[in-house]
């Protein structure tokens, strides 16, 4: 397998070649013929936007829902679109906040994306519930994980937040041993999926069949379509959906006949152009690659070696195996004497470098990411550009 070179060229992104791009993870990154294909859905909504809304738009998203559902291999019926991931948790939350009450746990990890960890709180503190931070060990190990949420579990477990790939260290958790735990005692589950479409061979039908309730992720991230699209799914156990925007849906007589779809699908006028636009960014990426396998065994491969070759050239010790990572990997770090994470991100920025700097609670990290763009050797010129700014690796 070639890293030492693009598995496709950055020309077909629109993404300047005159920056060193080893952010994917955060914001994602779109093809040429994926900004067209968004750009084309705009000019026919803002052409005739009354008959688009009225006539065009419900059909053509439930088109792109079934190629995203046959993608994430879910149920159409049970997944919607929406703005991102952290909405997608956001309204999982508040579906199955009536559940708890005073007294009730939350459970969730320390490894958590902020956004909804704080969400996590407020719907928590609204219901008088209590949240539990479970603490993921590091060097990562996924027996002790587990342990840990077992542990953690009592009879006032009402929810559980987590992460299929946490943000700041960049590790897959084991949901196929920490969802049992939960499933058995009849907890709810929602998954943070962010990170995981496009970046695991990711089976979303698989995972609410095993027992996660809810299940949002995004599509502007390794899926490569624009920013503003992600989607939520929910099992046949699920409430029905309390979306954050009470709309149309929620007259019976309104909408589609599928409420799950009425409930979420419309919440005030939007530009759909994101979500018309994701069949187009799936089929594009796989056809950089030979199919999204190829795509997936190649990033994770690259994020390996970009993981291995910083880790040598800094000092670092590496959070967990090979194994239990994606097409991503965080790294800890020293900073230099009264530089803040966000300070050198922001130098790193300025000089041209889009790489993550995380301010997480263990100390800081650095972050890489691998897509079809990116190459081995940037982890080579990553190392010797934090070396002239002072920073340096750190051991465990």
């Amino acid at each position: 397998m070639k890293l030492a070179e693009p598995a496709a060229p950055i020309d077909r992104w629109a993404l300047s070649p005159d920056v060193e791009h080893l952010n994917h993870g955060s914001f994602g990154g779109c093809p040429l013929e994926v900004i067209d294909a968004a750009d084309t859905w705009r000019r026919q909504l803002e052409d005739s936007p009354m008959r688009f809304f009225v006539l065009d738009w419900q059909r053509e998203l439930d088109k792109a829902r079934d190629v995203l559902a046959t993608f994430l291999r879910a149920s159409a019926r049970r997944l919607a679109f929406v703005p991102n991931a952290t909405t997608g948790v956001a309204i999982a939350l508040a579906s199955s906040a009536p559940s708890l009450g005073s007294g009730d746990e939350v459970l969730t990890t320390d490894h958590a994306y902020r956004a909804c960890f704080n969400q996590l709180k407020r719907v928590a503190h609204g219901r008088g519930a209590h949240v539990r931070t479970v603490a993921i060990p590091l060097p990562f190990n996924a027996d002790a994980l587990v342990e840990a949420v077992a542990a953690a579990i009592t009879p006032r477990t009402k929810l559980a937040l987590i992460d299929h790939i946490t943000s700041p260290t960049a590790i897959v958790l084991p949901l196929d041993r920490i969802i049992p735990l939960f499933e058995s005692r009849g907890i709810t589950v929602v998954v943070d999926g962010a990170h995981a479409p496009g970046q695991l061979a990711l089976d979303v039908g698989q995972q609410l069949d095993a027992g996660v309730t809810w299940y949002a992720g995004n599509n502007h991230k390794w899926v490569c379509g624009p920013k503003g699209t992600g989607f939520l799914a929910g099992s046949g156990k699920a409430p029905a959906p309390t979306p954050v925007i009470t709309s149309h849906g929620a007259s019976p007589e309104y909408g589609p006949s599928n409420r799950f779809h009425a409930e979420l699908d419309w919440m005030g006028t939007h530009d759909p152009s994101a979500h018309l636009a994701v069949p187009t960014a799936i089929a594009t990426i796989a056809e950089m690659a030979n199919g999204w396998q190829h795509v997936v065994a190649r990033n994770h491969a690259l994020a390996v070696e970009l993981r291995a070759r910083l880790a040598d050239a800094l000092g670092s010790s590496e959070l967990c195996i090979d194994e239990d990572l994606g097409s991503m990997a965080s790294l800890p770090i020293t900073l230099p004497l009264g530089i803040a994470p966000l300070a050198l991100e922001k130098q790193l920025l300025a000089d041209g470098w889009e790489v993550p700097i995380v301010d997480f609670h263990a100390g800081p990290l650095v972050r890489v990411s691998a897509h079809l763009y990116n190459h081995a050797d940037q982890a080579t010129k990553l190392a010797e550009k934090l070396h002239s700014l002072g920073v340096r690796g750190r051991k465990l």
